[in-house]
């Protein structure tokens, strides 16, 4: 009789779980009250805090620069193997995005050259940004990586997803920012 007990015990903590990790994404990040027009915050219908980086060759990035434009921002770490794991689609939808969409990885390793060494390695052509001190991650409150940020040509949020992303989500997700059809 004590296996009946504990398997009981363990579906019930299996099912504690399950709704704690449920309910933990419906809560509203925002104030009901906020102006999002006004207000910056990381989530979405907010603008997107601006940011300032440099690239792998030492250039200035802002990503208020790419206003106009659609932009998949990511946050990246060399220990992640999920991170790892996502930089080919990433590549993969890169090299085939439409005009209006930039690509931006944040990587949040403090080790420049190896970050280059990897991605020269690799062969990815995307653009990789160093945050270092990690002064972009705090603004964007990233609690894991990988987490993407779909910014709409208005410089507000359209979504957010903490964990690995596909290239068949890069496609729908900028499809639904972009507001069209076919993004490609």
């Amino acid at each position: 009789m004590p296996s009946k007990k504990k398997k009981a015990l363990l579906l019930l903590l299996a099912l504690a779980l399950l709704t704690f990790f449920s309910l933990a994404g419906c809560q509203k990040p925002e104030d009901e009250n906020a102006n999002p027009k006004t207000e910056t915050k990381p989530y979405e219908g907010y603008p997107a805090p601006d940011f300032e980086l440099k690239d792998l060759s030492g250039k200035t990035v802002r990503l208020s620069d790419l206003k106009g434009k659609t932009v998949v921002l990511n946050f990246w770490s060399l220990n992640c193997s999920f991170c790892l794991a996502e930089m080919p689609d990433f590549e993969e939808f890169y090299r085939s995005r439409p005009e209006n969409v930039e690509i931006v990885l944040v990587n949040l390793d403090r080790n420049a050259d190896k970050v280059r060494t990897y991605i020269e390695n690799k062969g990815y052509t995307f653009t990789v940004l160093l945050d270092e001190k990690a002064q972009t991650v705090r603004s964007y409150l990233i609690r894991g990586v990988p987490t993407t940020i779909f910014v709409g040509e208005d410089g507000v949020i359209k979504s957010r997803i903490e964990g690995q992303v596909t290239r068949e989500v890069l496609d729908s997700l900028v499809q639904s920012a972009c507001g069209t059809e076919n993004p490609t």
